[in-house]
């Protein structure tokens, strides 16, 4: 069995307040629905509280305010259940242990700068002059381009590719497979047909970000794309050169913004949203899932549709569109009625 955890100790990491046994022992964690003696878990609201009364769960966090049918389990009470539940997951499910140190078949070419305690994985590819900030991991596979700049604690998953010109800032994660400072999708016209655009700008991640599976972010054309710090991105999220992605954003799964778009600190995109170029969405500002966008959108406003409109008129439109059968019979009705038929 691994580490074990009084609820005491528990409510003390998340500063909650214990109703029960404080000398509950608790080694694992598991859904409010299958928790035992020695799990912990948590609810957000009756409905889950409800699993409660139903098992025999060793411990649960509930929000302070909600009333519990407790059965034997001991109840933490504080804030945020799901926030503090997901700071303690890694007492009971520890990261893997890491082995600092560069992988035998890993390749580093001459002028590669490497911090303290760091982990280059098998098979791993660094170019010329490249830099790796101090505790920061590289996994099996991945591809550093030459002149990369990669800051302290990050986390760069397996088979991932940052080529030249990328620059990630601390604490950064990157999951399987993502790429970042690949050429944008820029060409001018010829008389020959399409002339493609160099691209020499830089793909910027700030600190604290985690970029999902697969995504890739582009390089600048001439000046830079960059990715705000505290920022979330999800699996197979593409996007465009000279992009502006500010701070605390929440980018869904399969969203698709094209170059030069701002989106400011706060927004939050839902999964399949596409931005055509050029275009601003403000901070704070929300758009629902498929959404197309192809205009601004002012700070604070949620958006949805196809095209993008402000949420209720989009809700008011595709209500009347629902109508529209029945309104084409009752006109048909009218028309047969008045003798007015048409075609």
């Amino acid at each position: 069995m691994g580490m074990t955890f009084t609820a005491r100790e528990i409510a003390e990491r998340v500063a909650g307040l214990v109703e029960g046994d404080p000398d509950r022992r608790l080694a694992g964690i598991a859904p409010a629905g299958s928790a035992g003696p020695e799990h912990l878990t948590y609810v957000v609201n009756e409905k889950y509280a409800r699993h409660l009364a139903d098992n025999d769960a060793g411990a649960a966090l509930v929000p302070t305010d909600l009333a519990v049918e407790a059965n034997g389990t001991t109840l933490i009470r504080v804030e945020n259940p799901e926030l503090a539940f997901s700071k303690l997951i890694v007492l009971f499910v520890p990261n893997e242990d890491r082995r600092p140190g560069v992988h035998t078949t890993a390749v580093l070419e001459p002028g590669v700068v490497l911090g303290a305690d760091v982990t280059i994985g098998p098979f791993v590819t660094i170019g010329r002059d490249a830099m790796i900030g101090e505790r920061t991991e590289v996994g099996p596979g991945s591809v550093i381009g030459s002149g990369v700049i990669i800051g302290d604690d990050c986390n760069i998953g397996p088979s991932c590719t940052l080529l030249r010109g990328a620059v990630v800032r601390d604490r950064v994660r990157l999951h399987a497979g993502v790429r970042l400072a690949v050429d944008g999708f820029g060409y001018a016209s010829g008389p020959d047909g399409p002339v493609k655009i160099p691209q020499v700008g830089r793909c910027i991640i700030g600190s604290d970000v985690e970029i999902g599976a697969n995504s890739t972010v582009d390089r600048g054309s001439l000046g830079d794309t960059t990715v705000g710090s505290g920022t979330r991105i999800d699996n197979l999220v593409h996007i465009g050169h000279n992009c502006q992605i500010g701070s605390n954003c929440f980018i869904v799964a399969q969203v698709g913004i094209a170059g030069s778009s701002v989106v400011e600190d706060g927004v939050r995109l839902a999964g399949q949203v596409g931005l055509a170029g050029h275009l601003t969405v403000g901070a704070g500002a929300a758009v629902g899932a498929q959404s197309g966008v192809m205009t601004d959108i002012p700070a604070g406003e949620f958006w949805s549709g196809y095209p993008a409109r402000p949420h209720r008129m989009w809700l008011r439109s595709t209500s009347m569109f629902y109508k529209l059968p029945e309104l084409a019979r009752r006109i048909g009705e009218f028309e047969k009625k008045s003798g007015k038929e048409g075609p």
